[in-house]
């Protein structure tokens, strides 16, 4: 027997109260079912067969396990939405982003598990600060305590090999940092990133649809958030000031720690292309402000307002340049998914994660089969992961 309260809790959760999402997705995904036979089974006058129950759990995208349960799982909520830029417009998150959210949900659960499974207790480095602290002082704090230096950040060849540096910087505080991905993609207009700040592990995930510097930036903002342990659900990564407009001061807060995070003020002005700079006109600024980005490996944006901010480049400056860029919101094609190989998988899951997992594993606290539910890996495919855990990721 199924409980019908569970039948029932998990079509709300992923297509809404009302029937009509349920009749277009039986339409175009299980037309041997009616509305009528699963509402039958919510109210408790009929039963689903196993094999019923095994299609029910792929159309409303959830683990089998869930439907053996006496009662619906008091699921926590999701991230407080800080969106502030089209906000109106993607009031809404896409079914693809919320089954990504309820994902990260699951692996920090799953992660408090393995903890209490292994004796070990999951803790957060810092404590917890404020909006009302200077976030440019906490950002060296951090940035310092980390040991993030300006030379490595410099030397590696591209934006994504100084997200993995970053993000295993991050990790080494107690985070669990994730990256959607494979089969796990979602809308950039859903947002560009998210945290948990409510519960530890606290938790960090990254929208790999994203240009690679606002992904590195992304990193910092989610910091920021746990730092106060005020998580959210973010887009906005221009905004800087308030001003008098009616702009989340918290967004802020985190924009100036991040911007200061990855750019800190004597290493900006100090770099080859600043020294002895009192003025950029507005001739030099594409170029000087691409090159320094690509050193630092951030989005040009997040450099142009540096040197506004240090008086090298005009407000008009600025914000010319802010509205000709935009927001780098990628135009890309139609994401499939990705390629599936070790390297991506490790990098969606992270590599706190990925070791608290084979870490249960070896200690025979989990089996073959967990090891593979929670990091989406074929049994096969383990001992190659630990041997890439092991050779550093490369």
């Amino acid at each position: 027997m199924f409980e019908p309260s569970i039948l029932k809790w998990a079509r709300e959760k992923r297509l809404g109260p009302t029937l009509e999402a349920l009749s277009a997705k039986l339409q175009e995904s299980w037309k041997e079912a009616t509305v009528e036979q699963i509402q039958s089974w919510e109210n408790g006058s009929a039963y689903p067969s196993f094999t019923e129950v095994k299609k029910l759990a792929v159309l409303y995208k959830r683990p089998l396990a869930v439907f053996f349960l006496d009662s619906p799982p008091s699921a926590l909520e999701t991230p407080p939405d800080r969106r502030t830029i089209g906000s109106k417009d993607n009031k809404d998150i896409s079914p693809e982003g919320l089954l990504v959210i309820r994902k990260a949900r699951r692996i920090q659960e799953i992660s408090e598990s393995l903890y209490e499974e292994l004796g070990e207790k999951s803790t957060f480095k810092y404590p917890k600060y404020s909006i009302n602290d200077d976030p440019v002082e906490l950002a060296d704090k951090v940035r310092a305590d980390l040991g993030i230096s300006v030379i490595d950040q410099f030397k590696f060849s591209n934006y994504s090999n100084f997200f993995e540096h970053l993000r295993a910087k991050i990790e080494s505080t107690g985070i669990i940092t994730l990256k959607s991905g494979l089969h796990d993609s979602f809308p950039i207009e859903d947002c560009r990133a998210f945290s948990f700040a409510d519960v530890q592990p606290y938790l960090i995930l990254v929208n790999n649809k994203d240009f690679e510097g606002p992904k590195n930036f992304s990193l910092a903002h989610e910091l920021a958030h746990i730092l106060v342990r005020s998580a959210g659900l973010c887009n906005n990564f221009k905004t800087f000031d308030v001003n008098g407009r009616r702009v989340d001061q918290l967004e802020v807060f985190c924009n100036k720690f991040a911007a200061n995070f990855l750019v800190p003020k004597d290493a900006l002005l100090s770099h080859r292309l600043l020294r002895e700079r009192s003025k950029i006109n507005e001739d030099e600024a594409d170029g000087i402000t691409e090159r320094i980005a690509l050193d630092f490996k951030v989005s040009k944006i997040v450099i142009l307002r540096r040197l506004q901010v240090l008086n090298l480049v005009s407000d008009k400056i600025y914000k010319e340049k802010a509205k000709k860029w935009g927001d780098e919101t990628p135009s890309r094609p139609k994401d499939k998914g990705g390629r599936y190989s070790l390297k991506t998988v490790l990098q969606k899951n992270g590599r706190a994660f990925s070791n608290l997992v084979l870490e249960a594993y070896q200690q025979k606290k989990i089996s073959y089969t967990g090891v593979s539910d929670y990091l989406g890996l074929k049994r096969k495919h383990i001992q190659g992961l630990e041997s890439l855990l092991h050779s550093n990721g490369r």
